[in-house]
């Protein structure tokens, strides 16, 4: 049986009185694009910062490669972030870098790279995600799908072991969704590891290797894109993703 590259068992979050997230379990193996789905409030984006320890959990325990990771040992905590890449909804780029000095910096000033191997990894990097001609421009210069991608390219060059993508097209107009989507789905189909929380159902039900409805903090059911938009065990899971399906269009 395959070992999870990374298990989460059993995590809860609660701000104050409210719990936003309830006892989540989860296992991911090499390879896997597992897709978070649910209405806003689901807990999918506390979740995921859960599991990078942008936001400590209450409960719970997680591992990569089979290694716990504690909260306290801050320098395994600080390796561990290296490994588990995270892109968010609004790029969290520096304004006054440039594109290439926003993907090289992590490089350097983490990972204590030369600056001359920083550039050319960066490089390659923005080169993969379609941005050769864009190295040398500040965020304010691109694009919103140019900023999303200036992010991928950061976090691929650290070298990630999964990668974890939290609704990186919600931001974005309607006709930059594809340019980042067309990364992602390279990405998958290069054997990336990810979680990923989108309402992109057709872009979930063609490259997921699961879908996972959440809703009020708790994963309600887990399953193939198939049978999640298809063939759902839970009536709240039907309805939730018949109206998806309305808003966002055919999953087939």
């Amino acid at each position: 049986m395959e070992t999870p590259i990374l298990r989460i068992e059993n995590v809860s979050k609660r701000y104050g009185k409210k719990d936003v997230l309830k006892g989540a379990s989860l296992d991911v193996n090499k390879g896997d694009l597992k897709i978070l789905i649910g209405p806003s409030g689901a807990g999918k984006s506390t979740l995921l910062q859960c599991i990078n320890f942008l936001v400590k959990p209450d409960e719970g325990r997680i591992w990569l490669e089979g290694r716990e990771i504690h909260y306290a040992q801050k320098r395994d905590l600080y390796a561990y972030r290296q490994k588990v890449g995270m892109i968010f909804q609004d790029f969290n780029l520096f304004d006054h870098l440039s594109a290439l000095e926003n993907v090289k910096i992590g490089m350097v000033k983490v990972r204590g790279m030369a600056h001359e191997q920083a550039q050319e990894r960066a490089v390659m990097e923005l080169e993969r995600v379609g941005l050769k001609e864009h190295l040398h421009k500040y965020p304010a210069q691109l694009s919103g799908g140019q900023k999303q991608r200036v992010s991928i390219a950061r976090a691929l060059a650290m070298d990630p072991k999964v990668m974890l993508l939290d609704e990186p097209t919600s931001a974005l107009d309607p006709e930059l969704i594809g340019e980042v989507l067309a990364v992602i789905r390279d990405l998958g189909l290069a054997g990336m590891t990810m979680i990923m929380a989108t309402h992109q159902i057709g872009f979930a039900s063609s490259l997921a290797c699961e879908i996972i409805f959440m809703e009020d903090g708790r994963i309600v059911e887990t399953g193939t894109p198939e049978k999640i938009f298809y063939q759902a065990e839970c009536a709240r899971t039907r309805e939730f993703c018949s109206k998806i399906t309305e808003l966002y269009g055919e999953t087939r």
